[in-house]
């Protein structure tokens, strides 16, 4: 899925030619740019808020349905406003969620390589340690120790992330046995 998410952002969405946002680019009078060349970080960055906003937004979605009725309507009935029983009482509730998403999002950031690879093969200003690991080994460089030296990088912090990830989840599950 990746990939196919890539390929099509880049030949159908960011392509300068014939691409859907150069073409409403066009229709308000604003040159043609070449999204994936010029601008890289930005056009991975978009496919994979893409990508993973509908995960994300579950995750908030089941935060939003644990919350309790009978707090919400004390607070209606308390007469707080809708911004004050948001920000007193919905987001403190929501913050155990944000933040398993948030680290469930990092655990996926480091590893990522499959959009990087085929949307700008890992261009100037768009690679990241996965794809610096590659480039070093079977990639072309063939310098197996130093490619072996960033993944134990890449491993090490990927266990610091999922180790924080498991906590939260944990904390998670704790606060669902007390209530």
């Amino acid at each position: 899925m990746p990939v196919v998410a890539g390929l099509i952002w880049k030949n159908q969405m960011f392509s300068q030619l014939f691409g859907v946002i150069n073409w409403g680019l066009e229709r308000v009078s604003i040159h043609p740019i070449a999204f994936v060349s010029n601008h890289p970080t930005f056009s991975i960055v978009t496919v994979l808020v893409w990508q993973w906003t509908p995960f994300m937004m579950l995750i908030v979605l089941a935060g939003l349905q644990s919350q309790s009725e009978d707090i919400l309507e004390a607070a209606k009935v308390d007469g707080a406003t809708a911004f004050g029983t948001f920000r007193q009482l919905t987001l403190p509730h929501l913050r155990r969620y944000l933040e398993l998403g948030a680290l469930l999002g990092t655990i996926y950031l480091i590893q990522v390589f499959d959009h990087i690879d085929v949307m700008t093969g890992g261009g100037p200003g768009s690679t990241n340690i996965p794809r610096f690991v590659y480039e070093r080994s079977i990639g072309g460089g063939w310098l197996f120790g130093q490619a072996s030296a960033y993944s134990i990088v890449v491993v090490v912090a990927s266990i610091i992330v999922a180790t924080g990830a498991l906590r939260v989840l944990s904390s998670l599950f704790k606060g669902e046995e007390a209530a």
